[in-house]
């Protein structure tokens, strides 16, 4: 338990998460943009056909980023996902 509390704190604080839960999510959107703005860059048939569907980021996006990669990915992605953290 105390393992997991010190990830906790540690993404919370060291990797600003904090910011993607609070109340205004300005950090989510953040990520929103980020996303969008490297699909731009690198990905631009993409995007635009995502657009062209009227998909969104937020409508694919935004499980990930609360998730961590966890609700959508295997098991073994988000363990490696997690990895990186530590």
């Amino acid at each position: 338990e105390e393992e997991a509390f010190v990830l906790l704190v540690r993404m919370m604080y060291g990797y600003s998460l904090r910011e993607v839960f609070r109340s205004t999510m300005y950090g989510l959107r953040k990520l929103f943009f980020q996303l969008e703005s490297l699909m731009e860059s690198e990905l631009p048939q993409l995007l635009s056909h995502f657009q062209a569907q009227g998909l969104t980021i937020e409508m694919f996006a935004s499980q990930w980023f609360l998730s961590m990669y966890a609700a959508k990915f295997p098991v073994e992605f988000s363990f490696r996902i997690i990895d990186l953290f530590l």
